[in-house]
């Protein structure tokens, strides 16, 4: 497998989101957390890799990200998953939805 990029979603002052892509490919998401002296990651996958491949990509995310940020850090705790994205979800494109069937409605 080609070395992997990342790119961030979401960065608090304990956490990052991160979208991981093998080429042009999206293959999967990584969520950090920064706890005192750990680092706990979850790696949902969407693409089926081998295990050498899933250690290379952990690998990969510590030495470029996890160790960068908190290269103190006493370990690299990771929990990976296989899934798939089935949407996205949000307070405001439901507020819009609503916004809209509510006008469809007074129209009538």
């Amino acid at each position: 497998m080609e070395a992997a990029r990342f790119e961030r979603q979401v960065r608090t002052e304990a956490s990052e989101v991160f979208i991981a892509y093998g080429g042009a490919r999206r293959i999967g998401r990584i969520d950090v957390h920064y706890a005192r002296f750990e680092v706990h990651a979850t790696l949902i996958l969407e693409v089926e890799l081998t295990d050498d491949e899933v250690q290379q990509l952990i690998d990969q995310l510590d030495e470029e990200l996890v160790q960068t940020h908190d290269p103190e850090r006493e370990d690299f705790l990771v929990t990976v998953y296989r899934g798939e994205e089935l949407g996205f979800y949000s307070d405001e494109y439901d507020s819009d939805e609503e916004e809209d069937e509510d006008e469809e409605d007074e129209q009538r």
